[in-house]
């Protein structure tokens, strides 16, 4: 690929998509060229749970996150995607309705690929079928240490435990400790971990007052004693 290639493939949405790393670029320009392009404002639904399922959506930039609601309003967030990520591939084996609810939490930028086209893609590229089933494999190992951790910890463990994710995913070391920068709303958090938000201040709190981490305002924290939070969740 020579250099203006390199340039063009940062703008084709395909690109970013782990599941399309074995086309080459003349494949990607044509995934492109069936992509239809979708800009959401911060708190826009982009589908709800029972909505038909025709295609796969790609994060180009911002956030989404999948959620169930229960009837009087309270929602438990399953995912959040990120630039890059992926979702809808259940449409691929059958005609199948959305499970979750989607939203965008900031102003995002989707690409939707058309289920028939991607699945003619997947014959004229078997590779893609490896690449999607290692994607769905990784889903499902984190579903289920997700439901462990709902269903098995109580809420100290669990924000012990996204922690150590988060660390893991985009924290940067510094002299203090691991600092990781938290892109969501308190109420956001509690609603990931399955609890409220007067529980995950009064358990970030606690975790400060015990020389564990350093909240710095809303959005940072640093990760001051690894070794102890480890052990919290385990």
């Amino acid at each position: 690929m020579n250099r203006q290639n390199v340039i063009e493939v940062e703008h084709i949405c395909a690109s970013t998509v782990p599941i399309f790393k074995t086309l080459s670029y003349g494949e990607l320009q044509k995934v492109n060229s069936l992509i239809q392009k979708k800009e959401y404002k911060k708190g826009n639904v982009l589908f709800m749970r029972g909505d038909q399922a025709n295609h796969l959506y790609i994060v180009r930039y911002g956030r989404v996150k999948l959620y169930e609601a229960s009837k009087d309003g309270r929602q438990q967030i399953v995912r959040i995607l990120e630039r890059g990520d992926f979702f809808g591939e259940l449409s691929l084996f059958k005609d199948e309705c959305h499970l979750l609810n989607a939203e965008a939490l900031e102003d995002t930028g989707l690409c939707l690929l058309p289920r028939e086209d991607l699945k003619n893609l997947i014959r004229q590229n078997p590779e893609m079928s490896l690449s999607i089933m290692q994607a769905m494999s990784k889903r499902l190992a984190y579903s289920e240490k997700f439901i462990g951790d709902l269903t098995l910890k109580n809420v100290e463990e669990r924000l012990a435990s996204w922690l150590m994710v988060m660390a893991e995913k985009e924290g940067v070391s510094t002299l203090q400790g691991i600092r990781i920068s938290i892109n969501l709303s308190r109420q956001e958090v509690a609603n990931l971990l399955g609890t409220t938000i007067e529980t995950v201040s009064r358990k970030l709190t606690k975790l400060q007052s015990e020389g564990i981490i350093a909240i710095e305002g809303q959005k940072n924290i640093t990760i001051l004693d690894k070794k102890r939070l480890v052990l919290i969740t385990d």
